[in-house]
Order: C-alpha cells, then sequence, then structure tokens
C-alpha cells in the first residue's frame, strides 16, 4: 500500500507547507545500507603495532617535557604586567555641545 516513487525535481524532494511556510527537507534518502556481520561487530578493533620514532631538532633528540619545563613556558604565555596602575575616574567626563 505504499504509494508509488515521486518524481524528484531538481534531484530532490519539494519543500513541505507547514504554517504557511515552505519548509525545506534537508534529509538526504539512504540509497544502499551496509550489513556488516555479527564477527565484524563483537571483534575489538585491531591496531597495527608501530615503533617508536626517534625524532631529532638540529641533531639533537627531543625530551618532551625535559627540554621545555613548564615555569619557562608559563612565564612566556603570561599578560605583562603593568608598571603602574592608570589613575581612574569617578565619572565619565562629558562634554558640553550645543543643540542642532
Amino acid at each position: 500500500m505504499s504509494s508509488p516513487p515521486k518524481e524528484l525535481k531538481g534531484g530532490h524532494p519539494p519543500a513541505v507547507k507547514a504554517g504557511g511556510m515552505r519548509i525545506t527537507q534537508h534529509k538526504s534518502p539512504r540509497t544502499s545500507e551496509v550489513k556488516l556481520s555479527d564477527e565484524d561487530i563483537n571483534n575489538p578493533l585491531k591496531l597495527p603495532q608501530t615503533s617508536e620514532k626517534a625524532v631529532s631538532v638540529s641533531g639533537a633528540p627531543i625530551r618532551g617535557n625535559l627540554d621545555f619545563p613548564a615555569e619557562a613556558v608559563q612565564s612566556f604565555h603570561q599578560k605583562p604586567v603593568p608598571s603602574h596602575e592608570p589613575s581612574h575616574t569617578a565619572r565619565p567626563a562629558n562634554i558640553q555641545q550645543p543643540r542642532k
């Protein structure tokens, strides 16, 4: 009892009218579904074994965090502290201007 397939105009189904406005349907129909067997679903993912690769910068091996201590990195990224505090006024200065 399904309806016959509708002819698509412009490669997409027509807009639906709801509440006096036309609403487009952005969902694309799925043409085919891939069926996975029970073995593929239940088996854990197998990752290939990789050997650790040594990286060197200018011929010296990189030792990770030992090359860059946390204190040095933090001081580099911190915002500079102002040498003196600027004086703040209690209220903004309003400049008297004539009306047009």
